[in-house]
């Protein structure tokens, strides 16, 4: 029997969501968090107002994504970039200003060099230096989808008007998509939710663009969280960090709203057989953006010292990563042997399903967070759909290392504790060889179905529509 859909009660949604598909594998969980609550929702109208695809289908990471997903309009609005019409009139007066002085020499043949102080003229660059960033941080303000903000609004607001829409849900990041919530909410008097799928203020991972515009970013933030009539946060952490920060607001309008499980994003992945299954490897599978923190340093020491105590034999302990790395060192340099063994692969970014049925496949799915308070990496609900056992480098202090021992989710170890790794992945590779099936349920995943989470958001777009 088909489970119902969530009900919106004939409810009209304007969606603001800077990625939707087609898009590249960076837009794929703000994607995908979209596409979960519009093919869940029922009774009502979407309308889903987004940037235009960066990707050619070829590049698609979501290319098994027919549009629309559940009969939603689709309107897409192109950014006016500010900055490159500076960059292009600046470009434009440089060659003017070249041409009259090559007519100035040609007219004559005196030439004289101009003479400055060296530290004059560096303090001259060093200003021309900070105000040309200065104009490059206001034209990306807040964040790089800024030149989005004044097209969007625009459109947006013309759609709530002409088509008669009753609320706006509004994500981010990127935050941009926030601010064109409000601006919208604001000319029409609609409600807005604010769904926060990474903390804005205090964000971790946040790269400063300097005081005065972080102070303004802090300001916004407050003013938009203050307008919305609900507000969204993707973890338990969060929510409370927002309660201690907002404690003027009534509490009534934030509510929890994790990215969740959609059973159909696996309806085609296959997973591995037991008679495909190599007894001789424990193969662990990490996809996904290595950088900063989020670096497999330790557990590849681990897999290292495990495979030097397994040599001699036909066993070994393979680690897959797929997708990009930015680490401080060069770790195609600083693990050149485990590559040349084949123990350690390196794989390209994949399409989202292939990525998917590589998960799949593997013996044992890897999610390196570092102790972040309030941000739970979104590939942690694709690794519950797929039944095998997750290990998580991650201090059990932290959001998702909370979430994990609450939920009982896998098997948390802090991230530097090569040791404690070398005993779990040893523990692991005799488990394996002994029962030639490594399927993990977890009995707490109906927390995370997106059905469930849907009708919560669904029951929240029809009450504000009805004020």
């Amino acid at each position: 029997m088909t489970e119902k859909r969530a009900d919106l009660q004939g409810t009209r949604v304007l969606f603001i969501a800077y990625f939707y598909p087609p898009t590249e594998s960076t837009g794929v969980p703000g994607s995908m968090r979209t596409v979960k609550f519009i093919r869940n929702l029922e009774n009502g109208e979407c309308h889903v107002l987004t940037a235009p695809p960066r990707v050619t289908p070829s590049e698609d990471a979501l290319a098994h994504i027919s549009l629309p997903v559940n009969h939603e309009k689709i309107h897409r609005v192109a950014s006016w970039d500010v900055f490159r019409l500076l960059l292009a009139i600046r470009s434009g007066l440089r060659r003017l200003a070249g041409k009259a002085k090559q007519t100035g020499e040609a007219a004559s043949n005196k030439t004289s060099a101009p003479t400055f102080k060296a530290d004059a003229n560096t303090a001259e660059i060093s200003r021309s230096q900070r105000l040309k960033d200065f104009v490059y941080n206001l034209c990306y303000f807040p964040d790089q989808a800024g030149p989005w903000i004044i097209p969007a609004f625009l459109k947006g607001r013309k759609l709530v008007r002409q088509q008669g829409l009753d609320v706006i849900f509004a994500t981010g990041s990127p935050w941009s998509g926030l601010i064109t919530g409000y601006l919208i909410s604001r000319t029409t008097g609609k409600p807005l939710v604010i769904d926060f799928r990474d903390p804005w203020v205090n964000n971790p991972f946040h790269q400063s663009k300097g005081k005065l515009l972080d102070k303004w970013a802090a300001t916004i933030e407050r003013k938009v969280v203050h307008h919305a009539a609900a507000v969204s946060l993707n973890t338990e952490p969060l929510m409370d960090e927002f309660l201690s920060r907002y404690p003027a607001e009534n509490r009534d309008k934030f509510f929890v709203m994790p990215n969740g499980i959609d059973q159909r994003d696996f309806d085609q992945i296959e997973p591995i057989k037991p008679n495909e299954k190599d007894n001789n490897t424990l193969n662990l599978c990490h996809a996904g953006f290595l950088y900063g923190v989020r670096d497999p340093a330790p557990l590849l020491d681990a897999v290292r010292k495990v495979n030097e105590a397994l040599e001699g034999t036909k066993q070994r302990i393979v680690f897959t990563q797929i997708g990009d790395i930015s680490l401080d060192y060069d770790i195609r340099q600083s693990y050149s042997d485990l590559i040349e063994k084949g123990l350690l692969i390196l794989e390209p970014g994949k399409p989202y399903q292939a990525c998917l049925q590589s998960l799949a496949a593997s013996d044992i799915v890897v999610n390196i967070q570092s102790g972040t308070k309030t941000q739970i990496p979104s590939k942690l609900y694709d690794y519950l759909a797929i039944n095998r056992p997750i290990l998580h480098l991650t201090p059990e202090t932290g959001a998702l290392g909370q979430l994990v021992r609450k939920y009982q989710l896998g098997t948390c170890i802090e991230p530097q504790s090569t040791d404690q790794l070398e005993n779990y992945l040893s523990e692991q590779f005799s488990d394996s060889i002994s029962t030639a099936k490594n399927d993990e349920e977890y009995p707490n995943r109906n927390q995370f179905r997106i059905k469930r989470i849907s009708a919560n958001l669904a029951k929240t777009l029809a009450r504000l529509a009805k004020g």
